[in-house]
């Protein structure tokens, strides 16, 4: 039984005290989200996990994992549109597009080895008109990444 006296303010401003001494004061700290760099509040103890951990200036800003896979992308046709827009580079036909491997290696998903093709465009490189199509596809790529 606790007999009341945990309820009295007395009780409570030397618990607070106590807490102030080990803990730091409570009391507003701005602090910049990591995500989109805005100054946001936090109410807290300086000398606390919530102080500590507290990095993103909303839940939005938390679940925001855009950069992170920039950095960790494994599959090649994230991998290619994080890099070319979702169209053809030949003749920019948008509404079926195929990532294709320049050096035909499935396993060498790097930037210059993918290019989005159209179906058609795809089905010519790996056909007898490939001669046709090829230089159209290098020349796309020697725009965008400069090689």
């Amino acid at each position: 039984m606790n007999n009341g006296h945990y309820d009295l303010p007395e009780y409570k401003a030397k618990i607070s005290a106590a807490s102030d001494r080990k803990y730091g004061e409570l009391k507003e700290h701005t602090k910049q989200c990591q995500c989109c760099g805005k100054d946001y509040i936090i109410i807290a103890r300086e000398k606390t996990k919530k102080f500590e951990k507290s990095r993103f200036c909303s839940r939005s800003c938390a679940n925001n994992r855009q950069e992170w896979w920039k950095d960790n992308a494994t599959q090649y046709r994230t991998i290619a549109f994080q890099t070319w827009k979702k169209e053809c580079v030949v003749c920019g036909f948008d509404k079926i597009v195929v990532v294709h491997h320049m050096d035909e290696n499935h396993d060498n998903n790097d930037i210059h080895n993918l290019v989005p093709l159209c179906p058609n465009h795809h089905e010519m490189f790996h056909s007898k008109h490939r001669d046709e199509v090829e230089p159209l596809i290098i020349k796309a790529i020697e725009e965008r990444l400069g090689d």
